[in-house]
């Protein structure tokens, strides 16, 4: 997989996130906030990238202040970051953090510990 396109934060005036299985929809338009989901939608740009064929879990629709659409993109929990820029899934610096934030949203179901 070829290096990773930078998802266009610096124009970035509004987050819509959208849990795919139904628990919730939020937009973020803070600026501090939509800094920290950045830092926490960062991936690992040495990964290894994988194409998967489900939806993901939850949605980023990014858009710039007049509501052009500049990033689509998908998580995978416990696998991955999705954008079509970059061809598949990369794996994320921040993937617990990440999923704490959005349950901490209600953003999206955690999912079950295995052997609980």
């Amino acid at each position: 997989m070829p290096a990773p396109t930078e998802i266009p934060w610096t124009h970035a005036d509004t987050v819509t996130i959208r849990d795919l299985t139904g628990h919730g929809e939020r937009i973020v338009r803070d600026p501090d906030e939509l800094a920290e989901l950045a830092r926490l939608l960062e991936v690992d740009r040495a990964g290894a990238g994988f194409v998967c064929m489900c939806w993901g879990d939850v949605e980023f629709l990014v858009r710039d202040a007049s509501r052009r659409t500049l990033a689509v993109l998908r998580l995978h929990l416990g696998s991955g970051l999705d954008w079509s820029a970059w061809g598949g899934q990369l794996p994320l610096l921040r993937a617990e953090a990440l999923t704490h934030w959005l349950t901490e949203r209600a953003l999206c179901a955690v999912p079950p510990v295995a052997g609980s």
